[in-house]
């Protein structure tokens, strides 16, 4: 039986159900493992400000991995321990070339989240994000009209870029793979597709795995005593880095193909069981 003293979990599609809600026994059982002693802690994409922060609070968990990993918080007081971002003037280099293409996109800035206000239609209309995610999307994101003027007068370092894309009626996504070929072209941003078919870049070297390694080190946790949890392609480098992996039933396959465990889905407890597996608490 192996028994974490670290647990890390991605939100969408892995602690979240699809509606958005963490299920009873699931909590039940991170109520238990934290009883024992274990951290949990949140491994997401999503910024600070994007926490959810009454089920951290309900359910004990004092840090975040944010961004995919260019920012780790202490919940509480959002005390930035660590951030690896992308600098000013690349960030609105990218943007800036961005800004002709069919899509949204949002950008985080310590810990905090903007757009561009003229794509929100994008996120209003699409046909591949759940309720729940659109409306996390248009309810936590400061508008601006041009987000890399933006970012280069205030000489602000971008924690990551998130892009979403809009799908015709034959489920072709407008400009993706042309998008996808400029950001792979550049070395100096790490791309990963963090679910719902988007497109999602870093400062090159950021993952959600070098996150887990500095909070581990921080926490004074061996990285072989941690277990992660996740769904899609952003929680890749994690779940390699992790001591013991955990795939949900809904993940992808080049996930699942990498665990150690595949549970059972968001929607059906899957978080809990893996959790009641390791600690023996079914």
């Amino acid at each position: 039986m192996f028994t974490p003293k670290i647990i890390t979990l991605d939100l969408d599609g892995t602690l979240f159900s699809s509606s958005g809600e963490v299920t009873p026994y699931t909590k039940e059982q991170i109520r238990k493992a934290a009883g024992k002693g274990t951290a949990i802690v949140i491994s997401t994409g999503r910024p600070f400000t994007g926490l959810p922060f009454d089920v951290a609070k309900e359910l004990g968990i004092q840090y975040a991995i944010t961004a995919n990993g260019a920012a780790i918080y202490r919940i509480a007081d959002k005390k930035c321990l660590y951030e690896n971002g992308i600098d000013a003037k690349t960030a609105a280099d990218i943007c800036g070339s961005l800004k002709e293409r069919h899509l949204h996109l949002d950008v985080f800035i310590h810990g905090d989240a903007y757009t561009q206000s003229s794509t929100l239609p994008i996120i209003r209309h699409s046909r591949i994000l759940p309720e729940s995610v659109k409306n996390y999307i248009l309810t936590t994101r400061n508008q601006v009209p041009d987000l890399a003027n933006y970012i280069c007068k205030n000489n602000l370092t971008l924690q990551k870029a998130t892009l979403t894309f809009e799908q015709e009626a034959d489920g072709t996504l407008i400009d993706r793979e042309e998008t996808k070929e400029f950001l792979l072209s550049r070395p100096d941003i790490h791309v990963v597709c963090g679910g719902y078919q988007n497109l999602e870049f870093t400062k090159s070297g950021v993952t959600k795995g070098e996150g887990l390694r500095f909070l581990c080190e921080f926490l004074q946790i061996p990285l072989s005593e941690s277990m992660a949890a996740g769904d899609s392609e952003n929680d890749l480098d994690i779940l390699k880095t992790a001591g013991y992996s955990v795939a949900m039933e809904n993940a992808e396959e080049c996930i699942k193909s990498v665990c150690d465990f595949v549970t059972a889905s968001c929607n059906d407890d899957g978080v809990g069981h893996a959790i009641a597996k390791c600690f023996g608490t079914n």
